[in-house]
C-alpha cells in the first residue's frame, strides 16, 4: 500500500494569537514495504506528521493519500485508514487497560469484528512477532516489566495487521537488549507480512541500523529525504540542525583521514567490523607478498 504526503501542513490553535505552525508544506512518498525513519530535533514536527498519516489529526492543508485516495475524503475512508495505518504512540504501555495480556492484544481485532478464532490466531502471531512469551498471555499486563508492557502495546497494533505500521519512539527509555528486541520484532513483522514500517526516532544509531529510507524534519519542514546512505552523507547539514551521524561513522571518518582505505558509507558497528576485518586481511596479504 502506497502512502504519499502532498503539501501537508498543520497549525495548532489556528486563527488565534497562540497559533503555531507544527508542519509546513511537507511532501514525501513512503516507499511500499520499506522501513522508513523520521528524524529531527524536539519540536521539529515529527509526531504531528505521523498523527496526520493515520488521520488522528486533520491537516490544515494538503493531503494524505493511501493508494492515491485522500484519507480525509469522507468518514468511511478516514475510518478505514485508521485500520490500514496503525499508529503506536510514544510510551504506549501507559495505554494498556484490559484484564489480561491476550485481551489487550486482541482488542483491536475485536473492534474489526473478527471471529474469536481469528482474534486468537492474530493474538498469538503478534505476541510471537514482538518476542512475548505465550505464558504471559493470561497474566495482567500490569504485572509485567516495562519492556514487556511495551511489547504488549506494540503487539496490539500488529494484531490488526495494518499494511502500514507507524511507531513514535518505540524503544525510548529501554536498555540495549530491550531496544534490540523491539526493533527485531519490527523487522520480523515487515519481512513476514510485507508491511511498510515507519519509525520516529532521535537515535541516529537506530536509524543507521534499521532504516532503509529516512525523512529529516527541521523547524516544521522536510529538510532531506532519501536512502540512509544519501542522508548520512550530509553530515554537515545534519549537524547544523542539531542532529549528527552515528558515532561509528565519526570513527571511520577519522581513520580515513589518517590514510586507511575504508569505505565512506559505514554507519553501523557491524558494518565497521566487517570493513576493518577486510582491511586487516588486505594489509596482511600485502605484507606477506612484500607489497
Amino acid at each position: 500500500m502506497k502512502l504519499e504526503l502532498k503539501n501537508l501542513s498543520y497549525t495548532y490553535s489556528g486563527g488565534t494569537t497562540f497559533a503555531r505552525q507544527a508542519v509546513d508544506d511537507v511532501s514525501a512518498v513512503i516507499r511500499e514495504g520499506s522501513i522508513t525513519g523520521i528524524i529531527g530535533h524536539t519540536g521539529s514536527g515529527k509526531s504531528t506528521l505521523v498523527q496526520m498519516m493515520n488521520g488522528l489529526l486533520t491537516p490544515s492543508s494538503g493531503e494524505v493519500l493511501l493508494d492515491g485516495v485522500n484519507i480525509f475524503s469522507d468518514k468511511k475512508t478516514l475510518r478505514d485508514a485508521r485500520f490500514k495505518v496503525g499508529l503506536v504512540f510514544q510510551y504506549p504501555e501507559y495505554q494498556l487497560f484490559e484484564e489480561t495480556v491476550a485481551k489487550d492484544i486482541g482488542f483491536g481485532p475485536k473492534n474489526q469484528k473478527l471471529s474469536p478464532e481469528e482474534i486468537a490466531t492474530r493474538t498469538l502471531e503478534a505476541a510471537d512477532f514482538v518476542g512475548l512469551d505465550r505464558e504471559l498471555l493470561g497474566k495482567s499486563p500490569f504485572d509485567l516489566s516495562g519492556g514487556q508492557k511495551r511489547r504488549v502495546a506494540i503487539a496490539g497494533v500488529m494484531a490488526m495487521r495494518p499494511p502500514i505500521l507507524i511507531l513514535d519512539e518505540p524503544a525510548s527509555g529501554l536498555d540495549p537488549v530491550g531496544r534490540e528486541e523491539i526493533f527485531g520484532g519490527l523487522c520480523r513483522y515487515r519481512d513476514q507480512t510485507g508491511a511498510t514500517v515507519v519509525i520516529v526516532s532521535h537515535s541516529m544509531e537506530d536509524m543507521a541500523r534499521y532504516a532503509e529510507d529516512i525523512l529529516v524534519m527541521s523547524d516544521s519542514r522536510l529538510l532531506l529525504s532519501g536512502s540512509r546512505d544519501e542522508i548520512f552523507k550530509n553530515a554537515d547539514l545534519l549537524c547544523s540542525v542539531g542532529l549528527d551521524v552515528p558515532e561509528v561513522t565519526h570513527l571511520i571518518s577519522e581513520l580515513r583521514r589518517r590514510g586507511y582505505d575504508l569505505p565512506d558509507n559505514i554507519y553501523t558497528v557491524e558494518g565497521a567490523e566487517a570493513a576493518l576485518r577486510a582491511l586487516k586481511a588486505k594489509l596482511q596479504r600485502e605484507g606477506a607478498t612484500g607489497c
